[in-house]
C-alpha cells in the first residue's frame, strides 16, 4: 500500500469554478497540459445575485474542477485554461490553486515524477507550521465515503462532509495508478487541527486508499481559522 507523504508542499490543488455548460472542457484542458488526475462536482452557487454578476457567473450550477500539479507548472497551466475558456473575460470562471502539505506518495511520483518538488520542500515547510489546522480532501469510489469518514473518526476527527462528483484520469494514470479512466466519487472534506492530520491521513490511507476497494486519493491543505472544532 501506498505510504502517505507528509512532505509535499510544493504542489497545488487547482481549483476551477465555472459554467454547468464547461463541465468538461476544464478537466480536458487540464489532461492536455501534464495533469493526470482531475476531480470534477456540480455545485449551486450561493453567492447574492449583484456578486454573480460582477464576477460574472448567472444563474446557480456550478461546475468544481480540481487538479494536482507541481507549483512549477501553475503559470503554464493557467495559460493554457485561459486560452482555452477566456477565464479573463467576465463569465467565464474562477480558478485558483491551494499549496499542499501531504499526498500519498503514489499521487506524488505521478505528478511530479521528476523530483521537482524536492528543492522547496524545506522553505515551504517553514510557512506550513504557522497553520494551527488542515483540511483533508479524499476522493473515494463512489459508496465509500462513509468508510473514509468512519476511518478518519477512529483516528481522532470529529467527522466530514461528502460531495458527489467523479474521477477523470490519463491512460497513464490510470495505469500507473490501476485504477479507471473515468470513476464516480464521492468527494470527502474533513477539517481537524494539525496535529491529528498524520494519525487521520494514515487511517484514511489505510481503509480507503488506492489499493483498496475504494481506490482513495487523500491530500491535505493549510487551514488558517476554524469554527465549530471546540
Amino acid at each position: 500500500m501506498a505510504a502517505t507523504q507528509q512532505r509535499a508542499p510544493c504542489l497545488r490543488l487547482l481549483l476551477s469554478v465555472t459554467q454547468a455548460e464547461d463541465e468538461h472542457r476544464v478537466a480536458e484542458v487540464l489532461q492536455k497540459n501534464g495533469i493526470p488526475l482531475c476531480f470534477e462536482a456540480r455545485a449551486k452557487g450561493t453567492a447574492p445575485s449583484e456578486l454573480l454578476d460582477a464576477i460574472g457567473l448567472g444563474g446557480t450550477t456550478r461546475v468544481l474542477t480540481a487538479g494536482l500539479l507541481p507549483r512549477a507548472n501553475v503559470p503554464v497551466v493557467f495559460e493554457a485554461i485561459n486560452k482555452a475558456l477566456s477565464y479573463h473575460r467576465r463569465g467565464a470562471g474562477i480558478a485558483l490553486t491551494l499549496p499542499l502539505t501531504g499526498v500519498q506518495n503514489s499521487i506524488l511520483q505521478l505528478t511530479a515524477p521528476d523530483g521537482r518538488c524536492k528543492p522547496t520542500a524545506e522553505k515551504e515547510d517553514h510557512a506550513m507550521s504557522e497553520h494551527p489546522y488542515a483540511l483533508l480532501w479524499v476522493s473515494v469510489k463512489a459508496g465509500h465515503g462513509d468508510e473514509a469518514v468512519d476511518a478518519a473518526r477512529r483516528a481522532g476527527a470529529r467527522g466530514g462532509t461528502v460531495l458527489k462528483g467523479s474521477r477523470c484520469s490519463s491512460e497513464t494514470a490510470s495505469s500507473f495508478l490501476g485504477v479507471s479512466i473515468r470513476e464516480e466519487q464521492d468527494l470527502v472534506m474533513i477539517v481537524l487541527p494539525a496535529k491529528a492530520k498524520p494519525a487521520v491521513m494514515s487511517a484514511v490511507t489505510t481503509a480507503c486508499g488506492l489499493n483498496t476497494p475504494a481506490h482513495g486519493v487523500v491530500v491535505s491543505m493549510p487551514v488558517d481559522e476554524v469554527m465549530g472544532l471546540e
